[in-house]
């Protein structure tokens, strides 16, 4: 049973006539602190975190090419055509579709970057209501600050690596084929 989930958002607007919101959660199969050690590794000098949007396309083949060697698994919800919908919404019917996924899976804990504290209230009120109306039952959100915890830019990458492949920016199908399961939802 995996008990933790780590979590990441990310909404792409370059190359699309409409804008695409995403979260993805890294479920850790192996051992989190060689995983930890790892991202630990690939993380650039002076840099905060492992972060996609400043990495190079060589940097990126390099950091997807560990990430395939490591027991995990990417599951991605991808909210497209968000034509006039607030981002909160969209992380909102994203997080309807991915938590009974993760509590499928044995996930008892989402860790998701932390926001604001207001935003972070909002995602646990979101969770609570889905738990009135019996979307899910025990899986519970926290939050982290990106740069305290290496496992939450695990999901950053996937996302990446994933929104890339599908615009055919750069080729990570391998990756995005044994590591990634991917659900849509519709924001309209």
């Amino acid at each position: 049973m995996l008990s933790t989930a780590w979590g990441d958002e990310s909404i792409r607007n370059k190359d699309l006539d409409h804008p695409w919101y995403l979260m993805g959660a890294s479920l850790i199969e192996g051992n989190p602190d060689s995983i930890r050690s790892e991202l630990m590794r690939l993380k650039p000098a002076g840099a905060k975190k492992l972060h996609w949007h400043d990495m190079t396309p060589r940097f990126k083949n390099e950091v997807i090419k560990s990430l395939e060697g490591m027991e995990s698994l990417h599951i991605i919800v991808v909210g497209e055509r968000m034509t006039h919908m607030k981002d909160e919404r969209a992380r909102r019917k994203c997080l309807e579709r991915l938590l009974p996924i993760l509590e499928g899976y044995g996930v008892e804990q989402l860790v998701l970057e932390a926001r604001t504290d207001a935003l972070n209230k909002a995602d646990n009120a979101h969770r609570m209501q889905l738990e009135r109306t019996g979307v899910v039952s025990r899986i519970r959100i926290t939050h982290m600050r990106g740069d305290a915890e290496p496992l939450l830019w695990l999901p950053d990458q996937a996302l990446g690596a994933y929104v890339d492949t599908r615009l055919g920016l750069q080729d990570f199908n391998l990756f995005t084929d044994t590591k990634v399961i991917d659900e849509q939802v519709a924001l309209t």
